[in-house]
């Protein structure tokens, strides 16, 4: 499990990532100074709640206005993934 100070920092990468329309490891690692597993940890649990969505092939990133909307829908699911 992540610590408190951790689970912040989480919501600030993931809302970040949004605002960017990027979620790559090689981007949070660098971005966030973030360890490889965490960031690819981080991608996975956002593609299983629906904040990226695999499009026939291509990734999309759901809004800043979705992200915001859907907020306790998808604090909700990072809680169950250990991410919040």
């Amino acid at each position: 499990m992540i610590d408190d100070e951790e689970e912040i920092y989480i919501i600030d990468v993931i809302k970040h990532c949004i605002v960017k329309q990027n979620f790559s490891c090689a981007y949070i690692q660098k971005t966030f100074e973030m360890p490889y597993p965490l960031a690819g940890r981080v991608i996975d649990a956002c593609e299983e709640i629906g904040i990226i969505k695999n499009e026939k092939a291509g990734r999309k990133i759901i809004t800043l206005k979705e992200w915001e909307k859907d907020y306790d829908k998808y604090a909700k699911k990072l809680i169950k993934k250990g991410l919040f």
